[in-house]
């Protein structure tokens, strides 16, 4: 084994320990638990990516702030009502973006070998009057590739918007919208 590989190991090694030790972090549903049905409409969307810059992501933050916007506006446009005082916010917060290192190339079944990117966070449903209605945490993982290759310089940006778009699709559902 020579040194790169070794090197490589260590860092997959400390990268899989840390998103597991936040994963452990995240208060998920007990297993079985089923939250809430989410209300049908929304007075806004809103959006949180602080922990994104509190963790050291700059332009990573900036972007899926962007991105997250315009997926999201897509994805829920039908249920927002901006003059209905009376319905509740939708509050994304991101909590958590790896872009993952190169893989195998994605020749494995399934692209078993190939980078992934993941993206952590949850829909918040917040009453008007500011308390909490239900929380719905999302974890969502697509293969590097979607977005452009890992070994190819400057695929940040378009990486990010992939993990964007993924959250906001799959965020309805997990509200059982």
């Amino acid at each position: 084994m020579g040194k790169s590989d070794r090197s490589r190991r260590a860092v997959l090694a400390i990268g899989g320990s840390l998103l597991l030790g936040t994963l452990a972090a995240v208060s998920w549903p007990a297993v079985g638990e089923t939250p809430p049905p989410a209300p049908q409409k929304f007075k806004a969307i809103r959006i949180d990516v602080s922990p994104l810059t509190e963790n050291g992501l700059g332009p990573e933050a900036d972007w899926m702030a962007q991105d997250l916007r315009a997926s999201l506006q897509g994805a829920f446009a039908s249920r927002l009502v901006p003059g209905d005082r009376a319905a509740p916010i939708l509050l994304v917060r991101i909590d958590l973006v790896t872009l993952g290192m190169s893989g195998g190339g994605g020749t494995d079944p399934f692209g078993g070998g190939a980078a992934r990117d993941n993206i952590q966070g949850a829909g918040i449903v917040v009453a008007p009057n500011g308390a909490t209605l239900a929380t719905y945490p999302l974890f969502s993982t697509v293969l590097a590739l979607t977005g452009g290759s890992a070994r190819e310089v400057g695929t940040e940006r378009r990486r990010v918007t992939v993990l964007a778009n993924s959250f906001a699709q799959w965020l309805p559902g997990q509200m059982g919208l």
